[in-house]
């Protein structure tokens, strides 16, 4: 494998829809059609696509060593000896240079470098020390996607409904909790050899967080659907049309998770499922058409 091979690979370019919360903001605030606001917002989606890569390298260089001895996690560039580590390190140094370049460039808001600032202490915060803490683990990966909603909302100046927020926090929850699972189910007794924490997680435990945070998840789109949104005129009664997408999309999920033992990679599940990924993609028309049109 080239360098420049190993280092795409190590970039992870497939986990930036990820980032796709970014943009959130946007299509709900009815932002969609004006031009500034798509530039701004958009600068931002990269800038995030590449503050991720640099956590991504930055975390497989902190896991290098336990990487090896997972069935998947070994093919990574790091693990498998593809680049170097200083190599890996310069290419992150360099990303995150050009993160605040691009969010310079289009001209983001203040509040946009803060949430992106918060986003990277974060990761290094879990890449030494928050991904060995029960609990703490999973809230610190799902903040990244809460934070990537904020970032999107600043860009061009808008409030985030609460209950947004609230669905959002909730399904990044969901997400890292199904992450856990797959992980203590794919490596059973060497779960603890590649990552300790994993030592204080169990199946039993994991399905029961997952039931209470499926629940909140369902409850607060409910929520926000029949709530409406004030700022668009969105009428409540349209936005619960979606509630039937959200509730398939929910439950395929979940039997993605307890049928087909998968959720290691939310990102590969949506792009590898044509049920999920129609699901999602027909809920974000519907969305836009009941906003726009």
């Amino acid at each position: 494998m080239s360098s420049f091979v190993a280092l795409a690979h190590l970039m992870r370019p497939t986990q930036w829809v990820k980032n796709g919360f970014v943009f959130m903001p946007l299509i709900f605030s009815a932002h969609l059609m004006v031009e500034e606001d798509i530039v701004r917002v958009a600068g931002v989606f990269i800038a995030f696509c590449l503050a991720s890569s640099a956590t991504y390298i930055l975390n497989d260089y902190a896991d290098m060593e336990r990487d090896r001895a997972h069935p998947l996690k070994q093919n990574r560039p790091l693990a498998r000896g593809d680049i170097s580590p200083a190599a890996a390190l310069t290419a992150m140094v360099a990303l995150l240079l050009v993160v605040f370049g691009i969010a310079a460039a289009v001209k983001a808001p203040l509040a946009c470098h803060m949430y992106l600032s918060a986003y990277l202490l974060i990761q290094v915060a879990y890449s030494f020390g928050l991904k060995n803490l029960v609990i703490l683990d999973v809230l610190t990966i799902s903040s990244g996607f809460l934070l990537r909603v904020l970032a999107g909302a600043a860009a061009i100046a808008v409030t985030v409904s609460s209950w947004l927020v609230l669905c959002t926090f909730s399904l990044a929850i969901l997400l890292a909790l199904g992450k856990r699972r797959h992980e203590v189910v794919l490596l059973n007794d060497n779960a603890i050899s590649h990552r300790p924490v994993l030592e204080n997680y169990s199946v039993q435990l994991l399905d029961q967080l997952l039931l209470i945070v499926t629940t909140s998840t369902f409850i607060f789109y409910c929520l926000y659907s029949v709530r409406g949104n004030p700022e668009t005129g969105i009428e409540s009664e349209k936005m619960m049309f979606t509630i039937p997408l959200v509730t398939y999309g929910i439950f395929r999920y979940m039997f993605l998770v307890y049928h087909k033992e998968e959720g290691g990679s939310p990102t590969t599940m949506l792009l590898t499922d044509p049920p999920l990924l129609a699901c999602t993609v027909v809920w974000l028309a519907a969305c836009v058409a009941i906003i726009y049109f």
